[in-house]
């Protein structure tokens, strides 16, 4: 099933990209990434599902060591060809043992990744992913009070259409990441603040949520 959804995107990436402007992506990345979460030049961070790798190249420009990991054959040759900095593997985001340490990355950043537009409290039948799960081993590789950050578009309603991605609503997102840190952001793509189901689906714009690890001092104690 995820080859299937491999297959769709080296489909897509064959005849082009999505419709970006670098400059205003650019921009958005440095106001609501690099310095809303205090990011600086050296910290290593890494795009799950980056596609052709515009955001982790546009990233890689503020100094960060920036990895992209996917799994389509057109996104990751068209990653390379952009010239940055950055570093691309294709492979899955469920193989990243093969790949990078525990508690290696400053941020993990997730934009539009494909696993989060679907179920997100069962296994999902079109991926074959239970996105709880892999939540969860993602978490390994950020270094204590590190960042998981998840941009993805919704528009709150809870509908979930059979044959499009799903309009997950705020407490779906919220019950996804508590239980792996402390959610220190929820806003949608324009920043403001994200306080309720019933707000959100007003205010729309799609999700930024940032979950930090809990770092640990000893064995059952936790500081946020």
């Amino acid at each position: 099933m995820e080859k299937q959804n491999t297959d769709f995107y080296n489909r897509k990436y064959a005849e082009g990209d999505f419709s970006y402007d670098p400059v205003t992506e650019r921009s958005w990345l440095e106001k609501h990434i690099v310095d809303r979460f205090g990011l600086s030049p050296g910290d290593r961070v890494l795009d799950l599902g980056c596609g052709k790798g515009l955001h982790a190249a546009l990233l890689s420009s503020f100094g960060l060591r920036m990895f992209g990991v996917e799994p389509s054959f057109q996104g990751v040759m068209g990653a390379i060809e952009r010239g940055s900095k950055a570093i691309f593997i294709r492979d899955s985001a469920s193989a990243l043992e093969h790949y990078f340490d525990e508690n290696e990355f400053d941020m993990i950043f997730c934009r539009g990744m494909s696993w989060y537009h679907r179920e997100l409290d069962r296994i999902c039948p079109a991926t074959g992913v239970d996105v709880r799960e892999a939540t969860g081993d993602f978490f390994r590789y950020i270094k204590p009070g590190g960042l998981f950050v998840l941009q993805i578009c919704t528009d709150f309603s809870g509908n979930h259409p059979d044959e499009d991605a799903y309009n997950n609503r705020l407490s779906s997102y919220l019950e996804l990441f508590e239980p792996h840190g402390e959610i220190v952001s929820t806003t949608n793509w324009a920043g403001v603040d994200l306080v309720n189901d019933e707000q959100a689906e007003v205010v729309k714009g799609g999700i930024v949520i940032a979950t930090r690890k809990v770092i640990c001092s000893h064995p059952g104690q936790h500081f946020h």
